[in-house]
């Protein structure tokens, strides 16, 4: 009898290893946070539990698998995120700058997204950002250079991928080129791509049009998202687009789907933690609908949440405040220090100019800096920051022509810049740098294959995993 019961329960294992290895998941979730190290993520559950006293957590911060990759590029070790795009794309790495090409640009690398369109899955790709920015765009394009905008905006045309979301495209009608081009709609609508900025009308063109391409009806003047900070109620969030996509794409063969958090990378270059930790719960909210999947497609779904880079040096706990935090001081910060700066513009513009006394209350009104009621009074040294600051800013020259900025220089107004940088060093904020650096970044996976994603990884490992997961036996 025990020898029976030892043979029924060797081809029960048996039997069930065999279904393990052929129960392949069919609906794959990439979810790329840009610049979004371990700190970010860290610092944002803290900021729930501490200053916003949520039971609400992270959606992905307790998934069962987690590790961390390396990120550096083929030609440096601190990478940009056309590069690690690349990598995560391709499972290649590549030169800095370059999209869909090998180092020196001889040759093409291919996504597994066009793998997953190939074989007869759906694909959506959405962000926060440009569509043709450079974490998205390395899921569709060769280019050898990202800021190659319109050209990299045709070759999205000829992914033909089902669906995609963003704030827009940077380029569209080719304004950069010295010659004259038919637009991206013009094309796309050539090739039965339809273009909406409504986000009611997403389901009925997925029903009846190959490709969508999805635009915020109102995005900044770099085609993306408004910061989560700054938006109201009528602004589209990118965990209803995340809802609509699984929506669409759904269907018994399949799908993959990248969806990226780019505007943690723009507030992390900016050295603006309130609108970071913003940016990161958005992104929770976001993969938040994935999970919601999962749970009703257990055996078929596998979920993984990556960054393409750390952006920012980024720290809970600096050298002025030692081993104490204070992060309820970020809630006193009511928009982006882009906000800000725009705000600030507007107030040295006035004729006469304001004095310094009255760019304090702005200060306080907009950053809570000075009010005593919030523990944020000002100390002599913090003063005489402003003062110098302001003494810059009032100067017509200093005051640039318009409000708008290139998020990877930040902020170009001292005296919005100079009050957030204080707010940050007094919630215990600290940055060691406003740009990329060469740190590891998380990696956390649910779901079918989540146990091929194991100890040290490096960012070209994450596509080549999920492809075998995915398609080899």
């Amino acid at each position: 009898m025990r020898k029976i019961f030892l043979l029924t329960f060797t081809a029960l294992l048996f039997i069930t290893g065999c279904k393990q290895i052929n129960n392949k998941p069919k609906y794959v979730f990439l979810f790329i946070g840009d610049g979004m190290g371990l700190q970010q993520v860290n610092a944002t559950q803290v900021y729930l539990d501490s200053v916003l006293k949520s039971n609400q957590k992270i959606s992905f911060i307790d998934f069962s698998t987690q590790t961390f990759a390396t990120t550096y590029a083929a030609t440096r070790y601190i990478t940009c995120s056309a590069a690690a795009g690349t990598a995560l794309s391709t499972g290649s790495k590549t030169s800095i700058s370059t999209l869909g090409l090998n180092y020196n640009h001889t040759d093409s690398l291919f996504s597994i997204a066009k793998k997953f369109k190939e074989n007869g899955f759906k694909v959506g790709l959405l962000t926060t950002v440009g569509i043709d920015d450079a974490t998205p765009a390395a899921f569709y394009t060769h280019q050898g250079s990202r800021g190659s905008r319109y050209d990299i905006a045709k070759d999205l045309i000829k992914s033909r991928y089902d669906f995609f979301a963003s704030g827009g495209f940077l380029d569209p009608k080719g304004k950069k080129l010295k010659d004259s081009v038919e637009s991206i709609y013009s094309i796309g609508q050539r090739n039965y791509f339809l273009f909406t900025k409504n986000i009611n009308s997403i389901d009925t063109l997925c029903q009846k049009h190959q490709s969508v391409v999805y635009e915020v009806p109102n995005p900044t003047s770099e085609s993306a998202f408004k910061y989560v900070i700054d938006s109201d109620s009528s602004d589209v969030t990118l965990a209803q687009l995340t809802k609509k996509a699984i929506h669409n794409l759904y269907n018994p063969k399949g799908f993959f789907m990248m969806v990226e958090g780019g505007k943690i990378d723009w507030a992390c270059h900016s050295n603006d933690a309130a609108a970071m930790v913003n940016e990161v719960i958005a992104f929770s909210d976001a993969i938040k609908q994935a999970v919601e999947f999962y749970k009703a497609h257990p055996e078929e779904t596998l979920i993984i949440v990556t960054a393409d880079h750390e952006t920012g040096g980024f720290s809970l706990g600096n050298k002025d405040n030692k081993y104490n935090i204070n992060l309820s001081a970020l809630r006193n910060q009511k928009c982006s220090k882009d906000k800000l700066q725009e705000l600030f513009i507007k107030e040295f513009g006035k004729t006469p100019k304001p004095s310094f006394k009255h760019m304090l209350e702005v200060i306080k009104a907009n950053t809570g800096l000075g009010d005593s009621n919030l523990n944020l009074s000002l100390t002599d040294s913090e003063l005489t920051q402003l003062s110098e600051a302001y003494n810059i800013s009032i100067k017509p020259k200093s005051i640039p022509k318009g409000s708008s900025t290139n998020y990877l220089a930040g902020p170009v107004e001292k005296l919005s810049s100079t009050s957030v940088n204080i707010l940050n060093r007094k919630a215990a904020i600290g940055w060691t740098s406003t740009s990329h650096t060469g740190s590891p970044v998380p990696v956390f996976v649910i779901g079918n294959g989540k146990e091929l994603f194991f100890g040290r990884l490096d960012n070209t490992d994450i596509p080549k995993i999920i492809l075998k997961v995915t398609f080899e036996k």
